[in-house]
């Protein structure tokens, strides 16, 4: 059981780490430090030692958690080599988003979950969450379709 308020809490902090993901560029592309005060120039230090990208892909991956889902169903490899869900159009390339419905930890265990993955190719098409799992029947869904 999660936390009480625990969700929610993120659900509100979403827009916050936007605004902050935007300061952080801000102070990247146009802070100029010769304006700037001492103490002004002591905080953009450490903010900049934040880094953006903690910032940037904590904001990707609620704003992708909380999208809601817009399509699901199993993959099945299309005329062109490429997997697709089957009954739909959609096509998965590399850099393809989706989720995937796996086993929490491992494939030797039982709680069956949502893994947020994306799909590579090296030699073949494979999860990145889940790179020894075979795409062909896997059931995954899209979020914000």
């Amino acid at each position: 059981m999660l936390r009480q308020g625990m969700i929610e809490r993120f659900r509100k902090a979403t827009p916050i780490i936007r605004e902050l993901v935007d300061d952080l560029a801000w102070i990247e592309n146009e802070f100029n430090p010769e304006n700037a005060t001492e103490e002004e120039r002591t905080y953009v230090r450490h903010l900049l030692s934040l880094g953006s990208n903690s910032f940037d892909e904590s904001d990707w991956r609620l704003n992708r958690m909380f999208a809601a889902v817009g399509k699901k169903g199993c993959l099945v490899r299309n005329s062109a080599g490429r997997f697709e869900m089957e009954g739909t159009d959609i096509e998965f390339t590399c850099g393809s988003s989706c989720e995937v419905y796996a086993s929490y930890f491992s494939d030797e265990e039982e709680w069956l979950t949502w893994l947020p993955t994306s799909i590579e190719y090296s030699g073949d098409y494979y999860f990145t969450a889940r790179s020894d799992m075979k795409l062909e029947g896997a059931l995954v869904r899209i979020k914000g379709r």
